[in-house]
């Protein structure tokens, strides 16, 4: 078996670091990335910790896959306590930082404490250093990248924050690298993991292991297998799709059947939508980029006055759709900015579209209407910078509408304080069920039922099958998040153990494979609760999705009512082992372990 789990422990108050090596139980009933991080600020967290203060643990973890050249296992997570939401928190990149963070001999970073002044950290094959970053700090994400290389290796893969994460935007993201590179970028985006950055005074982390390798533990049957795992992914038509057009392919079947959230989730579609669209995109790419070890290259870059830049479904859906938006290069040019002063582009666009409905009705002032494509840039540097109503916003769409009143609240878009990606629940049951379940918040990549109830495999508009799905995805998921392998990847549970057991000498069943993402689910949950009090009473959704039909394109109007989703959380608590509010019966868990592990 090969070692996994040695961390490196760095205090940013003492300026000090030691290593951890995380015990082989550990590895085994959690994996790594996600599951090892929940397992991390579970045990190491002190309480009630405030996510912007020195005690929350900032995480940059891989898994036992990462780095070795098996298909998709170029990403990584970030895993702390959110200042958004004060759930746990995993957010997770692609690109190349993980693959160099292992090469470098890690298979993580937990990051305590904070600095008196701005600090990089800078990882090499000569150790860790604590560089002064006074004159990086206030610089956007790109320069930030480009003033740490020149000061360490240009070849060097670097983590930064933004101006927003420096001013403690609550959604700020941490940035990798930059899309102008040759190579992939990747983007921490959901739940404010770069203001837990900011508040450490940290702005940036470099890594470069010129000569470091991932050891392998079985050479000759991890090589069969990933020929075999390339193959079958070239098989697969939605490996080429993804390659012709990435995420954007979406946006015409999400805008056909109703998806597509539109002027802040009060449309299922919008008119003239061409300009969004795959094909339209596809015609302003510069470059297709991929993150280590993927075929795929799924990443679209287009090349703008103001710079390169990636642009993926949910920013066409939400700086776009939801904003009033028609044409992509617009919506790149929102996305640019919103990149390089660090802001997750998700809940960037769902707090511009609450801001945009919110002065059509006179609750706000000084903000631009939907379709305005240069006022929605100028408030995404408001926001940034917490500027005027900036100030406002830069809190989340929650707190925003609770300061706001309850006319505000009813059009606050949001579960659990983090804001709804791009497909809206009313249009699809099986995400309302997801949605509301999701452990950070209102989130696709818990459980996506899209593509299922397109698909035939669950009834649209039906209750049937619905809980056992997400449940069962939602597992699954905790599992391959802690691998750590790529949503897009067209493989399955059997051909995740193969890698472990190739890569790492882990032994699974697919039965103990899911119980892992069973029990990680569960401590993310107690968690939770712990943390900020999580009941069934949280399971729930925005205001708006019971109160106001859907408008479809064929005319038709689609709802979902309070009942329908209580139901459905009834099957899935049952299913669960959860008791009626939602909490872990105490057999539960002893049968995933977690009252030994915790």
């Amino acid at each position: 078996m090969v070692e996994f789990g040695r961390l490196l422990v760095v205090d940013l108050s003492k300026q000090e670091h030691e290593v951890l090596q995380v015990g082989e139980n550990v590895v085994r009933a959690f994996i790594g990335g996600k599951g090892l991080g929940a397992y991390l600020l579970y045990k190491l967290l002190k309480p009630g910790a405030d996510p912007l203060s020195p005690e929350n643990l900032l995480m940059f973890l891989t898994g036992p896959l990462t780095g070795t050249g098996y298909p998709t296992s170029g990403r990584m997570v970030v895993v702390t306590k959110s200042p958004l939401t004060n759930l746990f928190l995993d957010s997770h990149a692609g690109g190349w930082f993980g693959p160099e963070l292992r090469r470098a001999g890690f298979d993580g970073l937990v990051i305590k404490g904070s600095s008196d002044g701005p600090v990089y950290l800078w990882l090499s094959e000569d150790g860790l250093e604590f560089r002064d970053a006074s004159h990086i700090w206030g610089q956007p994400a790109g320069r930030a990248v480009e003033l740490v290389r020149a000061e360490t290796d240009p070849g060097a893969h670097v983590a930064v924050i933004g101006p927003a994460g420096e001013n403690l935007v609550r959604f700020a993201a941490i940035i990798f690298d930059r899309d102008e590179d040759p190579w992939r970028s990747g983007v921490a985006g959901r739940g404010g993991a770069g203001a837990v950055m900011g508040s450490k005074r940290l702005k940036a982390v470099a890594v470069r292991a010129r000569k470091g390798r991932v050891s392998i533990h079985d050479g000759k049957a991890f090589r069969k297998l990933v020929k075999h795992l390339y193959e079958k992914m070239k098989a697969s038509p939605i490996y080429h799709i993804r390659r012709a057009v990435g995420t954007s392919y979406w946006v015409e079947p999400m805008n056909r059947l109703g998806f597509l959230p539109t002027r802040n989730f009060t449309s299922g579609f919008i008119e003239g939508h061409y300009g969004l669209t795959g094909s339209y995109l596809r015609a302003h790419v510069a470059r297709d980029v991929g993150c280590a070890y993927c075929p795929m290259k799924c990443g679209k870059v287009v090349r703008l006055p103001e710079g390169a830049v990636k642009v993926e479904y949910e920013i066409l859906a939400m700086m776009g759709a939801n904003n009033g938006l028609t044409d992509a290069l617009e919506v790149a040019k929102s996305v640019k900015l919103a990149t390089e002063l660090g802001l997750d582009g998700i809940s960037t666009g769902v707090v511009i579209g609450f801001a945009m409905e919110a002065g059509r009705r006179g609750l706000l002032k000084d903000v631009p209407d939907f379709g305005d494509a240069e006022g929605q840039r100028e408030l995404v540097k408001k926001i940034a910078y917490r500027e005027g109503i900036g100030d406002l916003l830069a809190e989340g769409v929650k707190r925003a509408a609770e300061k706001l009143g309850p006319e505000a609240v009813r059009i606050a878009v949001h579960v659990k304080g983090l804001e709804l990606p791009g497909y809206d629940p009313r249009a699809s049951w099986g995400m309302a069920l997801a949605y509301a379940t999701a452990d950070r918040g209102g989130c696709h990549q818990r459980a996506w039922t899209v593509r299922a109830e397109i698909d035939g495999r669950l009834k649209r508009f039906s209750t049937e099958g619905l809980a056992e799905f997400v449940k069962y995805v939602q597992d699954e998921r905790a599992a391959a998040f802690s691998l750590i392998v790529c949503d897009f990847a067209p493989l399955g549970v059997e051909d995740f153990i193969s890698g472990l057991r190739a890569a790492a000498g882990l032994e699974y069943d697919v039965g103990e494979y899911l119980t892992v993402g069973e029990r990680i689910w569960n401590l993310v949950r107690l968690f939770n609760m712990r943390e900020a009090g999580v009941s069934r009473a949280d399971d729930t959704l925005p205001p708006r999705m019971f109160e106001e039909p859907l408008p479809m394109p064929d005319g038709r109007e689609a709802s979902i009512g309070r009942a329908t989703l209580e139901r459905l959380l009834d099957e899935y608590y049952a299913l669960r082992g959860w008791d009626e509010r939602g909490r872990p019966r105490p057999e539960k868990l002893r049968e995933l372990g977690l009252d030994k592990l915790v």
